[in-house]
């Protein structure tokens, strides 16, 4: 046996462990440890996503300070190449030593080298530089300027599912894994694709404001504090490695004694010589701001007439993305976790953080809309003064791709593509992605839209990136004595994202909804359900297992895969097409009802229903227009299961239904033909091995609603282009999630079932207070919550805890909000406490009565009357 080999058995065993609930404060982690892949089978996978044999690797990066591309041998003596100097001084030197057309030229996403001989007789040599590279849930390839296909990626959930896991852990080992897996990308041997760069335009931190999106999916949901926590965690862990998030936990006393002691050994020293985190790739928060819709994205103007829409929904994961270093922090400071014994300390004031302790996202990306009325890449309201004054943001600002263009082309904001260009850089933006300002910024100079200050500030943020990045120095190579390892390790946490991304929407409770023992119906049993019928179109299709922005990983395993590796056999039939139409024709319809009937194998123990979205449903440019299954899918769900049940009444039908956006699924939700649904978001590359092991009881599944699963009809109520996120007056508008809206739903956001039974009990932590008329009494400072598996299964419980104030529901305050969630794993006939500090939440209300609800129901809830200045009465 190899040490790789040896190295992916032990992987396999740990990556489970260490991922089933935070280590961020946990005292111990636990998990169900998912079966290994042979070796045979893993290279029967090998052919995948139509890509014919394995995609060449990029050619080597070159940088501008190393010798051995160097046009000139003193290179590594030039100013900008000394890592010893400040970096204003850096970047000083290179602006001196260009000329206009030069900077200009560097203005735009696809940089051209520039080689120009210096003041001090030495050579200064830019190398071509391309800022685009995607890395959303993994490295993704790219159709456009240039194109490129990364090849044996790992290949994530896609973010919304990534979100349903409620694990900051596991976020933080995604994004440490993308990181790792961008920096030895820019170091694979020369194979005929361009390199990529240091830059990421990921993560995508919108709201998820309309169920419609087609973009919905790239973000983790549709609330701002969920959204605001996985922004900052994937930005540090990107940026800067999983030992970030953990040096955190350490330095604010979590109990973490499985922790690395090599905590610090990314610290390097800032221009003020503070200690300071060395990021190794640049993560940028988009898009920025408010742009929640693909129909008309070009000239759309998102015109938020409630303020307090700004405050609480769209910006605070750009504040959190942004500053995620002093988000988390203040995380740690309230000592919110799983198993943090102090929870009284009141948290620090956000203003009391330093600068240059922020770590917080290198870039920002404006957005394609418009805000009230002015396009977001020309608008200095919020990329001046909100974005560098109040956020004290340092790194870059770039635009969409050819949003600048539009401003002439779309919104005809500008007079000409000059004009834009002048418009954009005077309002913020230091990077095009696009050409507009390459192309016409000679002009916008002369014209007087733009003056040379603007040019210079603009590279000396753009410089200043790559210098932090570490572009002008050394360029320390990975290890390829590690990359098999440090492969096989990403491979187990996209099986666990992938495990953790699925919720179980409904287990049984209906007539003849039970197993032959009277039990709900999952978790089947191999020896009991081995024989099953596999229906429907997304059952063996790999590509739309990856959902969008992804790359070519080395396997992708389906449903079909995943149950046949189990051992299971399967009588697969696909039975209709994905949509109603194929290729323009009414032919959705691949079998009759009655062929379908007759072809559904009458000894099966379990019918299994494989439906859902793709991404020419959903997608960038794509909204949808309903949020039912196409017709056709319905038509296969209703036949198939009224055969299955007709066939054998004991049998169960298991409807697996698999998108970005959330689906109407009440037909099925009380459906006596439909024993047990399963929920995915575009589940990656292990998407099918998990649902196989979920299905059958390997995994107890923990995932939970980031979105509100509407009914169809609610698309009557809300035009998709009203960003108002609250109710109106005129009884007409209803609201938007779970905050705002009070309407039915089909299942609420943070819904999702478990094989366990979890029992919970609410007490409060209270501290000695003086009110406000100088009387003593209590204050609340957190809840204590004891979580209890009463069931028989072994399992990770997501928990949620939302707040109430006083006003909820009236004068625009929200009807609840989330305030805090944490993982924890506890064994069957386990208990665990989890302390949450809520002092924040109730200053921020004011007198009168809170309710905190554990879980998206109101079974458990906690209620409190307080008095004039928190105090209890």
């Amino acid at each position: 046996m190899t040490v790789s080999t040896l190295y992916c058995i032990v992987a396999a065993v740990l990556a489970p462990l260490l991922l089933a609930s935070h280590w961020l404060g946990s005292r111990r982690m636990h998990s169900i440890v998912p079966k290994k892949r042979s070796a045979d089978f893993q290279a029967a996978m090998a052919d995948v996503v139509g890509s014919d044999g394995k995609a060449p690797p990029p050619p080597p990066p070159t940088r501008p300070c190393q010798s051995r591309h160097h046009p000139s041998p003193r290179a590594p003596a030039l100013p900008h190449c000394d890592a010893s100097l400040p970096k204003r001084e850096r970047v000083r030197y290179l602006l001196d030593n260009l000329d206009i057309e030069e900077k200009i030229s560097l203005l735009g996403h696809d940089s051209p080298s520039v080689r120009r001989p210096a003041a001090d007789d030495g050579i200064i040599y830019l190398p071509a530089y391309n800022w685009w590279n995607e890395g959303l849930h993994g490295l993704a390839s790219q159709d456009c300027c240039p194109p490129r296909s990364w090849g044996d990626v790992t290949a994530f959930p896609q973010v919304v599912g990534l979100a349903a896991a409620w694990n900051r852990t596991l976020w933080n080992e995604i994004g440490s894994a993308i990181g790792a897996e961008a920096v030895r990308k820019m170091h694979e041997p020369e194979g005929g694709e361009p390199r990529p760069g240091s830059t990421y335009f990921t993560p995508n931190v919108n709201i998820f404001r309309d169920p419609r999106w087609g973009r919905g999916q790239e973000t983790p949901g549709e609330d701002p504090y969920l959204t605001s926590h996985y922004a900052a965690v994937m930005v540090a862990s990107l940026q800067y490695g999983d030992e970030y998030m953990k040096h955190l936990s350490v330095e604010h006393n979590a109990e973490t004694s499985d922790i690395s002691s090599t905590a610090h050994a990314h610290h390097g020293r800032d221009d003020d010589g503070r200690n300071q985190w060395k990021p190794r790739i640049a993560a940028t928060c988009k898009h920025f701001a408010a742009y929640s819709l693909e129909t008309g994205r070009f000239n759309f103007s998102a015109d938020v007439l409630d303020r307090r829409d700004w405050d609480d929904t769209y910006l605070p994961a750009f504040d959190a993305c942004i500053r995620a270093g002093r988000f988390l922090r203040d995380h740690y400071n309230h000592a919110v976790g799983a198993t943090t014994n102090n929870i009284n300390g009141s948290a620090p004031s956000p203003s009391s953080a330093v600068v240059g302790e922020d770590h917080g996202a290198l870039g920002t990306m404006c957005s394609y809309n418009a805000i009230d009325g002015i396009p977001a890449c020309a608008n200095p309201s919020f990329l001046r003064d909100r974005l560098r004054d109040e956020w004290n943001f340092r790194g870059y600002v770039v635009s969409d791709c050819w949003a600048i263009a539009n401003m002439y082309e779309h919104h005809r904001y500008a007079s000409s593509y000059a004009e834009a260009a002048g418009m954009a850089l005077r309002a913020g933006v230091d990077l095009d992605c696009g050409d507009t300002v390459q192309g016409h910024g000679m002009e916008a100079l002369e014209r007087g839209y733009m003056g040379v200050e603007d040019v210079d500030r603009a590279l000396t943020n753009l410089f200043g990136v790559l210098i932090d990045v570490g572009y002008f120095d050394y360029d320390e190579r990975p290890s390829t004595e590690t990359a098999h390892m440090e492969k096989c390790y990403h491979d187990q946490v996209a099986l666990e994202a992938a495990l953790q991304s699925i919720v179980l929407l409904k287990n049984g409770h209906n007539k003849s909804s039970t197993d032959r023992r009277g039990n709900p119906h999952l978790p089947l049993s191999l020896a009991e359900y081995k024989r099953v019928t596999l229906i429907g179109p997304l059952s063996d299709e790999k590509e739309i297992m990856l959902g969008n922005y992804h790359g070519l990983p080395s396997h992708v395993i389906t449903p079909k895969q995943g149950l046949e590796d189990l051992g299971v056999e399967v009588d697969y039939i696909r039975a209709c097409n994905i949509t109603d139409t194929l290729d323009g024709e009414d032919n959705g319809q691949y079998l009759t009802n009655e062929t379908l009937c007759q072809q559904m194998d009458a000894d099966s123990d379990a019918t299994i229903l494989i439906m859902g979205l793709n991404q020419e449903i959903e997608a960038e440019g794509i909204d949808r227009t309903s949020l039912l299954l196409p017709k056709v899918q319905r038509d296969t769900i209703e036949a198939a299961s009224r055969c299955s049940r007709a066939r054998r009444r004991n049998a169960p039908v298991i409807l697996v239904a698999i998108s970005g956006g959330s689906i109407d699924l009440s037909s099925y939700k009380d459906d006596d033909d439909i024993d047990a649904i399963l929920y995915l978001s575009y589940p990656g590359q292990a998407g099918g091995q998990a649902l196989a092991d979920i299905i059958y009881g390997k995994y107890n599944p923990s995932g939970r609603l980031v979105t509100t699963m509407y009914y169809n009809s609610y698309l009557d109520q809300v035009a998709l282009d009203d960003m108002g996120m609250r109710p109106r007056d005129d009884g007409i508008y209803p609201g938007r999630t779970y905050r705002f809206y009070d309407g039915e739903s089909v299942y609420p956001f943070g819904y999702g079932l478990s094989y366990s039974v979890w029992d919970y009990s609410i007490q409060l932590v209270t501290t000695e207070a003086v009110d406000s008329d100088q009387k003593s009494g209590k204050s609340i400072s957190g809840i204590a919550l004891s979580v209890s598996n009463t069931g028989s299964s072994d399992g990770s419980d997501s928990i949620l805890l939302f707040h109430s104030g006083p006003n909820a529901g009236r004068g625009g305050d929200p009807i609840k909000s989330l305030i805090g969630f944490e993982k924890v794993f506890i064994s069957a006939g386990n208990t665990r406490l989890v302390k949450f500090n809520v002092e924040k939440w109730m200053a921020s209300q004011g007198a009168g009565t809170h309710t905190f609800a554990v879980g998206s129901s109101m079974e458990h809830i906690l209620q409190i009357n307080t008095l004039r200045g928190g105090v209890m009465s």
